[in-house]
């Protein structure tokens, strides 16, 4: 997987909160992949993640950005480690939540999804 094509998913992350697609952000996971969300339980496979995406969507994340730090593959395996900013609006307020992530995509027959990813952020949102 190229940084480019690491980039192109971190575009879609963006578009995907944006317009406040559970649905599309899920699709961008195999079907048995984890999500891992600081304070939540693990979600398991694409549905758990639509779920906890949705979740996310509710609790007011309105705006996404991805910056891919250090890219690295091997194999079928491409381990993306980057910081990201999280707009989130909620009571009549917007915040911001700098942090980091690690996600692991693999590739089976061709098709490149997300395996694993995990974030948390840098201090609580200011």
């Amino acid at each position: 997987m190229t940084v480019a094509e690491v980039t192109t998913v971190a575009q879609a992350f963006h578009d995907g909160v944006a317009r406040q697609d559970a649905a599309a952000l899920a699709a961008l996971y195999h079907d048995d992949a984890r999500f891992l969300v600081p304070d939540m339980d693990p979600a398991e496979g694409r549905p758990a993640i639509q779920g906890a995406m949705q979740a996310l969507l509710d609790m007011g994340a309105r705006s996404l950005d991805i910056e891919p730090l250090d890219v690295r593959e091997d194999g079928e395996l491409t381990v993306e480690y980057g910081r990201y900013t999280l707009g989130i609006e909620a009571e009549g307020a917007s915040l911001t939540q700098v942090g980091k992530y690690v996600v692991v995509h693999e590739t089976r027959d061709g098709d490149t999804k997300i395996l694993l990813d995990c974030f948390n952020g840098n201090a609580a949102p200011a």
